[in-house]
C-alpha cells in the first residue's frame, strides 16, 4: 500500500513538472536556441543512452522550424530537430546541442527552471535567412529572423497565460557553414547586426550571446575568424572551440558525442555571461 501511495505520488508530482499549465507560479529561465544545421542537430539519438533519451521532468522546449513546430511547449527530449528527408512526425532521429546543454546547466544551477525556444533550420545563412532586416518591417527581414521573434512572442504569451513568470537569459548560436565564401569582415559584420537587432527586438539589452565554432575542414577559416571577432568585440559574447569534435559526414555535422560536448561547453560558456542576464527584469 505505501508503495502504491508512494508511486501515485511520483506520478503527480512528475505530471505537474511536465506541464506547465498544470502549475501556475514557475519562473522559468528562458535560452534560445538559433541557427543552421548543427544547431538543430544531426546528433543521432540511437548513440545515446537510455537515461539520456527519457523526457526531461522540468525543463521545456518550444521548437519551430516551419513547417515542423512542437505545437507548444515539451518536456525537453531528443528529437526537436529536423534532419534531410524528414517527413515524419517529432521527435525526430536527431537532436542538437540542448541535451548537454540542458544536462550541464542543471548540474551547475539545480535550482533554476529551464525552458528553451529553438529555432534552427539547416543550410540557412545570414546574407539572407537571418537578415534582421529594418526594426518593425517584416518585409525587410529574412524568414527565419521573422520566425525566431514571432515564436518568442508565442512562446512566452503563452508561458504568461499559464500563469509562469520568465526572463531572457541567453542565446546559443551555431551558424557559418552556409556563409564560408563571406569575407571575415563582411560575415562579421552581419553577426554583430544580427547580435544587436536580438537584443533590441526581446528588450534585454545585454542577451548573452554563445556562439559555437564552426568545425575546421580548411574552407572555413573567415567565419571561424569572424566569429572570433565578434566574441572578442562584445563583452557579452562567448566563443566555444569545437577543438576535439568529431563528425559522422566530411567534415560538416557534428556526431552525437560532439554534440553532447559542445552542449557543454555552451554551459561553461553561458554560466560565465549569466549576471548579465540574472541583472535583467522577468517577464510576467
Amino acid at each position: 500500500m505505501k508503495m502504491i501511495a508512494k508511486y501515485w505520488l511520483f506520478s503527480m508530482v512528475a505530471s505537474v513538472a511536465l506541464n506547465p499549465s498544470l502549475c501556475s507560479g514557475a519562473e522559468y529561465e528562458i535560452y534560445l536556441l538559433a541557427g543552421q544545421s548543427n544547431m538543430d542537430g544531426r546528433g543521432k539519438t540511437t548513440n545515446l543512452t537510455q537515461d539520456q533519451r527519457q523526457p526531461s521532468d522540468s525543463i521545456l522546449i518550444f521548437y519551430q522550424n516551419p513547417p515542423h513546430t512542437s505545437a507548444g511547449w515539451k518536456p525537453l527530449t531528443p528529437g526537436f530537430s529536423i534532419p534531410p528527408r524528414f517527413k515524419g512526425k517529432l521527435p525526430s532521429p536527431t537532436f542538437g546541442p540542448e541535451i548537454g546543454f540542458a544536462a550541464a546547466m542543471t548540474e551547475q544551477r539545480p535550482n533554476h527552471v529551464m525552458a528553451f525556444i529553438k529555432c534552427s533550420k539547416g543550410g540557412t545563412n545570414l546574407r539572407a535567412d537571418w537578415k534582421p532586416g529594418v526594426a518593425g518591417k517584416p518585409d525587410t527581414q529574412g524568414p527565419c529572423y521573422r520566425n525566431l521573434i514571432a515564436t518568442i512572442k508565442l512562446a512566452t504569451d503563452q508561458l504568461t497565460k499559464d500563469g509562469h513568470q520568465y526572463k531572457l537569459s541567453g542565446l546559443l548560436w551555431h551558424q557559418g557553414e552556409s556563409d564560408s565564401k563571406a569575407s571575415a569582415k563582411v560575415h562579421q559584420r552581419r553577426l554583430a547586426e544580427l547580435i544587436a537587432r536580438i537584443r533590441e527586438d526581446t528588450g534585454v539589452k545585454n542577451l548573452p550571446w554563445v556562439v559555437g565554432e564552426v568545425f575546421d575542414n580548411g574552407k572555413r577559416d573567415n567565419v571561424r575568424a569572424a566569429l572570433r571577432a565578434v566574441s572578442d568585440d562584445d563583452p557579452a559574447c562567448g566563443l566555444i572551440s569545437s577543438e576535439g569534435t568529431t563528425t559522422w559526414d566530411e567534415g560538416t555535422h557534428f556526431d552525437a558525442k560532439s554534440q553532447l560536448l559542445l552542449g557543454q561547453r555552451y554551459a561553461q560558456a553561458m554560466i560565465k555571461l549569466i549576471p548579465e542576464a540574472e541583472a535583467s527584469p522577468v517577464q510576467k
